[in-house]
């Protein structure tokens, strides 16, 4: 009893509904600040499943359409194949009149167990429920909205309007109008290039979809030439979108990074703009630690995982290294690297065609021939490791309130947005709890095994007097292309020629002033201070990093975290042999070439690498080919926001 008046304690709307070809089943759907609860109950059974509030990203409502033919949707005969559903704000579609249901998609991406063991993956669940308790299309639809305004505003965490959750409270227009929603685009910095050279098409069949099922408008940007990203958010007015999204590799993050750090607002833009990660480049490697940091199944599928991050409006601080080499000063996000991992960046560049494969082909080709770097290392130890905690975000971000309102009825309304067509139904989520399958199931053309699977369960509500006759119903998501629209005005894309007020092409991204938080450590030039440890030697290689992950197969800092205050220091000296240092290669996917004889791993506050003169060689910051020489650099704790799930 206890659990059931904690339940109507926390429950906002209430509702009964039902499945046509299920006579005995109906459902019982609370919405609480948990989430959506369904309570099915068939022949005298109960089950309960929990759609997660923290796992919904959006909803919205839409009206059955007329048919061509001169049939109603209802109609006793009519084919399933007819039926067609149009978004309820659309004036200019022809409605049929005869079904005056109003149906509420809601959209969620689940974690579910694969059939591997202790493999996890998300995978959407589209949840529709056809309100259809009255006569009048505007009734039903009020209905509808007011579940649509709850669960966006419990999206948002912002608190539930309750007078306009009442089942007396009238006005459709105030309730449309209540939702809570974003004003500002999200602005998208894409590089066609990325990788194996397919960004634009990833971000159109893989992204777009799940932005538009949480009504994120967007502006996308073509990146032109080298450097295109730094110069667009150095000089634009980057205020008026909600968050910077690039899409691409790392190359376009660090583009973007210090195109801010070169604004006089760096600081506004730093705080005020979290940054958005779409891995579509070869490494990867920040976008895999984001996830890693979060548990979650990154590997799975990482364009839903990465765009889930952005569209759930959580962020979390990021710390940023300042980079001090004899020409510039730059800041890095993810590694400096100097020797064997510099080497294979930056030489397997011209294998960029076969996306990460590159760097597992060209380590083969510098083992065999093995390189040794004469110079000095320095760096400041930092003195006190935290403990490494896993955190679970999932329970973080899905904290209950306390909240004793009971409201018994709901809310919904579409925006013009669009989903790509061809994502995979799997079955309906009836048929799911009742272990079975369902005649309903259908696979669209054209998609692969990569694509995100959909559970789809249709409900729809009884009707709430004795003397009328149950109308007749459909499964609106059977015909899944006819919920795709265009985005019209709301997303848009623009090309170089917008671009006035940009430099020179090709400038290059040090010709102008870096801003940024003072520096602590003395000029690149003078010593060392004595508080630092120094070695004089031959060295394979020495990399810093501050992610977790320098690719989605590559764990160089296990315990690395996004703003930890650490730079994970690792020096590997001369004379370690072929064999262990291909034993450290493989051991990189799991985390164990820490353990491999010959590597050291540090945590430091700052370091400097002094390369002996004569000698030539790479050094790389976040990937990118410096100035060789004498480089140095130091940590700023949570100096950016990152996008998180």
């Amino acid at each position: 009893m206890e659990e059931e008046n904690q339940v109507r304690i926390t429950s906002f709307l209430e509702e009964t509904f039902y499945i046509t070809s299920k006579k005995n089943t109906i459902y019982r759907v609370k919405l609480t600040e948990k989430g959506l609860s369904l309570q099915k109950e068939s022949n005298g059974s109960t089950k309960i499943e929990l759609i997660p509030l923290c796992d919904i990203i959006g909803c919205r409502c839409m009206r059955s359409k007329k048919q061509n033919a001169g049939s109603c949707a209802c109609r006793p005969g009519a084919s399933k194949s007819q039926l067609r559903l149009v978004e309820s704000t659309e004036v200019t579609q022809p409605f049929d009149e005869y079904d005056t249901s109003a149906y509420l998609y809601i959209y969620a991406y689940t974690i579910k167990k694969a059939r591997v063991k202790n493999a996890r993956r998300r995978e959407r669940t589209t949840i529709t429920l056809r309100f259809r308790s009255f006569d009048r299309y505007e009734d039903n639809l009020r209905e509808a909205s007011r579940w649509r305004l709850a669960i966006k505003c419990l999206i948002s965490k912002i608190p539930v309007p309750k007078t306009l959750m009442s089942p007396s409270h009238g006005n459709l227009e105030s309730i449309v109008n209540a939702c809570p929603g974003e004003q500002r685009k999200l602005l998208v910095l894409l590089n066609p290039k990325s990788g194996p050279g397919r960004g634009r098409e990833i971000f159109q069949r893989r992204i777009h979809p799940i932005l538009s099922e949480a009504e994120k408008p967007y502006e996308v940007h073509i990146t032109k030439y080298s450097n295109y990203a730094t110069d667009f958010v150095r000089t634009k007015d980057i205020f008026q979108w909600s968050c910077l999204l690039m899409v691409g590799g790392d190359g376009i993050i660090f583009e973007v990074i210090n195109g801010l750090l070169q604004r006089p607002d760096w600081e506004k833009a730093l705080k005020e703009l979290p940054l958005g990660i779409i891995p579509c480049g070869s490494g990867n490697g920040l976008a895999k630690s984001i996830a890693h940091s979060r548990q979650e199944p990154y590997n799975s599928n990482p364009m839903l995982i990465s765009a889930l991050s952005v569209v759930k409006c959580k962020q979390t601080p990021m710390d940023l290294v300042r980079v001090e080499t004899k020409n510039h000063i730059l800041y890095s996000f993810l590694s400096v690297g100097w020797g064997f991992l510099a080497d294979i960046d930056i030489e397997s560049e011209h294998l960029r065609a076969i996306g990460g494969q590159r760097f597992t082909v060209w380590s083969i080709a510098r083992l065999i021939g093995l390189r040794t770097y004469k110079g000095i290392v320095s760096y400041l130890p930092y003195n006190k490791v935290p403990i490494v905690e896993n955190l679970n975000n999932g329970n973080i971000y899905c904290k209950e309130q306390n909240n004793d309102i009971k409201i018994p009825h709901s809310k919904s309304f579409g925006d013009e947005l669009d989903r790509f067509g061809g994502i995979r139904e799997s079955k309906s989520y009836h048929d799911t709890l009742d272990g079975g399958t369902n005649g309903l199931n259908h696979v669209l053309n054209n998609c692969n095994e990569s694509e995100v699977l959909s559970d789809t369960i249709e409900l729809e509500t009884e009707t709430q007097t004795q003397t009328r006759h149950r109308l007749d119903s459909f499964y609106s998501a059977t015909s899944v292309k006819s919920t795709y629209f265009s985005t019209g005005s709301i997303s848009s894309y623009h090309s170089m020629d917008d671009l006035e007020i940009l430099g020179k092409e090709g400038e290059n991204i040090n010709e102008n002033v870096t801003y940024g938080p003072a520096s602590s450590l003395p000029a690149l030039t003078a010593p060392v201070p004595n508080n630092w440890t120094q070695i004089n030697g031959e060295f394979v290689m020495v990399h810093a990093a501050y992610q977790s992950h320098l690719g989605q197969d590559c764990i160089f800092a296990p315990h690395a975290r996004l703003a930890d205050g650490i730079i994970w220091l690792l020096i590997i000296k001369a004379g370690i042999s072929r064999s262990q240092l291909f034993q450290f290669l493989l051991g990189m996917s799991t985390g164990t070439h820490l353990t491999v004889p010959g590597v050291e791993m540090i945590p430091v506050k700052a370091f400097r690498i002094e390369p002996a003169e004569g000698v030539n060689g790479y050094l790389t910051v976040d990937g990118e080919n410096v100035d060789y020489g004498p480089i140095q650099a130091e940590i700023f704790p949570s100096l950016a926001n990152v996008m998180c799930p």
